[in-house]
């Protein structure tokens, strides 16, 4: 199946790797017009160029999501651009390991909140009144396994994914009615830069597919044909609802970070 984007605008905050590279290249082979934003500008021009061999229609801009004049230059730059927004999905999000409770400094719980959680909802407010103009919209917000079944490595990054989650219901029963579908996705460990880098070893990542039940981790693209689905019009009954990706680790009783 192909075109299952066509003539759809999307802004993919988060794209310049892992599933938001997957999703930026998937999206533009169904057909979208893609605004690949990111504040990492050397691998937001690779996923540029990767995503021009499937189509022409994609761009880029440079996006600090805790600042809300940037995050409205965002949606100015993809409005004078395109003309419209239609699809917005949030994937920006930083993991930084920390002590317990007691030992979180401020500095760290508000830099991960600033983008995890408060970087979301200025994207939503900022998108969310165009998208009302043009008669709706999809938004997905990319969340995590943390947000349902916490770990101890990281209270500020458990807390802003169950924000998150929460944020999507809510908005969704402030919108839907307005046309504007909103959902959450929430995948499991999946195998991307950051998983490889800065909060896993590839020790780590052996481990963690040996107690898959699957056997194995997922894939940046595996996670952006959920997000295809929903913002698909495939998905036009679907409002308010969190899909969990993490190849049946939740029901298998395994932890799978």
């Amino acid at each position: 199946m192909a075109d299952r984007l066509k003539n759809k605008v999307a802004i993919i905050v988060g794209g310049a790797t892992g599933i938001g590279r997957a999703t930026a290249l998937r999206f533009v082979k169904e057909g979208a017009m893609v605004m690949i934003a990111d504040r990492n500008v050397s691998e937001m021009e690779k996923t540029l160029q990767l995503s021009r061999q499937y189509g022409s229609d994609v761009d880029q801009v440079v996006v600090d999501v805790s600042k809300w004049n940037q995050v409205e230059n965002m949606v100015d730059v993809t409005m004078r651009r395109y003309g419209r927004v239609d699809v917005l999905v949030n994937l920006a999000a930083v993991l930084m390991l920390t002590g317990p409770l007691v030992e979180v400094e401020e500095r760290q719980w508000d830099m991960i909140m600033d983008i995890n959680l408060k970087g979301s909802f200025f994207t939503m407010k900022a998108t969310i009144p165009h998208m009302i103009k043009t008669g709706g919209g999809s938004i997905i917000n990319v969340a995590s396994s943390a947000a349902i079944d916490a770990f101890t490595r990281s209270l500020p990054y458990n807390v802003s994914k169950a924000g998150l989650q929460h944020l999507t219901n809510v908005a969704a029963g402030e919108y839907t009615s307005q046309g504007i579908r909103i959902n959450c996705v929430i995948p499991g460990s999946v195998d991307t830069p950051q998983a490889r880098g800065s909060t896993q070893s590839h020790e780590s990542i052996k481990n963690s597919m040996l107690r898959h039940p699957m056997g194995r981790i997922g894939k940046p693209e595996e996670l952006a044909n959920v997000i295809l689905f929903l913002a698909s019009d495939e998905a036009s009954y679907v409002s308010g609802s969190t899909y969990i990706a993490d190849g049946g680790a939740q029901n298998s009783g395994r932890r799978n970070y």
